[in-house]
């Protein structure tokens, strides 16, 4: 007997060191801790309409002329293309990168008021990775954990003064804000077989520009159930969940009024992976939202595509 026990705890003593000096973080989806390049397309539309007395939902009412959109529809869309990258260094570390070009547009009544287009402003941020469940030799069906921290710049190379027959557009459809603004983020990320959840929380602190204007701060939190089946050589994983955005009011030497608020978005979506390769489609539809003073147009829905070469 005493012999049996004996080997049970020296079985059991390897195995506890084994654990304890593990070194393989565990996937929570395909290509983790593979670096890469994407291409993406996003897009915001928004909508309004004016009554006889100048008065519409309107993203941001500084610089915006409503006496000549008296009684009128208005429709903002906001598109941009973006090369994104991701690199590892030592698992832990990881830089981002996004460079966009904006095309956005303004119609009245179906016409095209605006359209601008140009380099916006591109996105830096470091991650690192605070924890991550390890590969052991008895976890063969073990639950997966992750949480990140991060910060970044965004670095202000995006046109703030175009100006066109019409005049010169609001600040919102200018290509760039024309502030350094600094973001800092966590994730979180949880898989179990083939469920797993991800969140993510940003704050962004923004900088007055060179015209005096600050754009609020905002607070961002996205969260997503998944599931990922493999179907031949192709791994599908479809995602359902939720996104809110809060705004903090504007500054033009005073609090503009009719700016910031908050909106919460449905999400769904799908991620499909083959290889090196990957492919990933959302749909934000707004449910519900809550804006300052009576100049901000609605935001109707989101849509992102993008694609992904891991390496």
């Amino acid at each position: 007997m005493k012999r049996i026990l004996v080997i049970i705890l020296l079985l059991s003593s390897i195995t506890s060191f084994a654990c304890d000096n593990c070194n393989i973080f565990l996937n929570i989806s395909p290509n983790d801790y593979h670096n890469s390049f994407g291409i993406y397309y996003r897009t915001r539309h928004m909508f309004g309409k004016y009554n006889t007395l100048g008065q519409v939902r309107l993203k941001h009412g500084g610089g915006q002329e409503t006496s000549t959109l008296l009684s009128k529809e208005v429709k903002d869309i906001y598109q941009s293309y973006e090369l994104r990258g991701a690199f590892y260094w030592k698992l832990k570390w990881k830089t981002m990168f996004i460079i966009p070009i904006a095309d956005n547009t303004q119609k009245v009544n179906g016409l095209a008021k605006y359209r601008v287009r140009g380099i916006a402003d591109p996105v830096i941020i470091q991650m690192y990775q605070l924890y991550n469940t390890k590969q052991c030799m008895d976890s063969t069906d073990t639950p997966t954990h992750r949480v990140a921290i991060g910060g970044g710049v965004k670095i202000p190379l995006g046109s703030i003064d175009k100006t066109y027959p019409y005049g010169k557009p609001n600040v919102d459809l200018q290509p760039g804000s024309g502030s350094w603004d600094f973001i800092f983020l966590t994730t979180y990320a949880f898989r179990f077989k083939s469920v797993g959840f991800t969140s993510n929380l940003n704050v962004k602190f923004n900088t007055y520009n060179e015209d005096n204007f600050k754009y609020g701060n905002t607070l961002n939190f996205n969260a997503n159930v998944f599931y990922m089946k493999k179907i031949k050589n192709i791994i599908v994983m479809p995602f359902i969940g939720g996104y809110i955005e809060k705004f903090d009011k504007d500054y033009q030497e005073i609090v503009i009024k009719d700016s910031g608020g908050a909106t919460f978005f449905g999400n769904v979506g799908l991620k499909l992976y083959k290889g090196a390769w990957s492919i990933n489609a959302q749909y934000q539809k707004v449910l519900s939202t809550q804006l300052n003073g009576s100049t901000q147009l609605f935001t109707l829905y989101r849509t992102t595509v993008g694609f992904n070469y891991n390496f």
